[in-house]
């Protein structure tokens, strides 16, 4: 009884770990041509002051957007469609470690100079030069760490940054709960995320 206890404590705090994003998982691709709302991304490298190019992520910015579209997004009657790749030079927000506990205000105060106000705006950084951050979203921005571009994590910051708070249902792509499990926004989500669309503009 005592082993069973353990075990269900142990498996308690395991749940919360980040590296849970890891867990391979799977979701049906699903492609439409009749979406009622479209927003362009624009992609931008955060880089140190000292680096040239943005060569060190590798990253095909137009799979990364098929990848969203085909996992989350257009099943919804939403689509991404790419926008700009820029680079952003900015040591502070590039290396966050010594901002623990600070982070999404680094973030947000860094780069409000630096994103088009109608456009999502996702930022890509390396995650060795960051503590324990897999995305931050808000107000039309998103930060994702390098190794978290293809799990949950990007729609996850990407509803935060179009006005999505968390939910408490495992399996829902706002859940903090298994993010290896997140998959499905709710009706009133979806409604949240159109209206801010609605907002958005051109």
């Amino acid at each position: 009884m005592k082993f069973l206890r353990v075990l269900l404590v142990l498996s308690i705090f395991a749940s919360c770990a980040t590296e849970d994003d890891y867990v391979p998982y799977e979701i049906e691709q699903v492609f439409s041509e009749n979406l009622d709302k479209v927003i362009k991304v624009d992609i931008i490298y955060v880089q140190p002051s000292n680096k040239s190019s943005k060569v060190s992520y590798g990253l095909n910015e137009n799979h990364f957007i098929t990848n969203l579209n085909g996992s989350f997004f257009h099943r919804y009657g939403i689509g991404l469609e790419m926008g700009e790749v820029k680079t952003l030079y900015n040591d502070e927000l590039y290396d966050l470690k010594d901002n623990r506990g600070e982070e999404s205000r680094v973030f947000l105060r860094e780069t409000q100079d630096f994103y088009n106000t109608n456009r999502m705006n996702i930022y890509v950084m390396k995650r060795s030069n960051t503590v324990a951050i897999a995305g931050i979203g808000k107000d039309k921005r998103a930060l994702i760490t390098d190794e978290f571009l293809y799990t949950s994590t990007a729609p996850h910051e990407i509803g935060h940054a179009l006005g999505l708070h968390h939910y408490p249902e495992e399996g829902n792509i706002m859940s903090q709960i298994r993010p290896y499990l997140r998959k499905d926004f709710t009706n009133a989500q979806v409604n949240t995320l159109k209206e801010t669309l609605d907002k958005i503009s051109e």
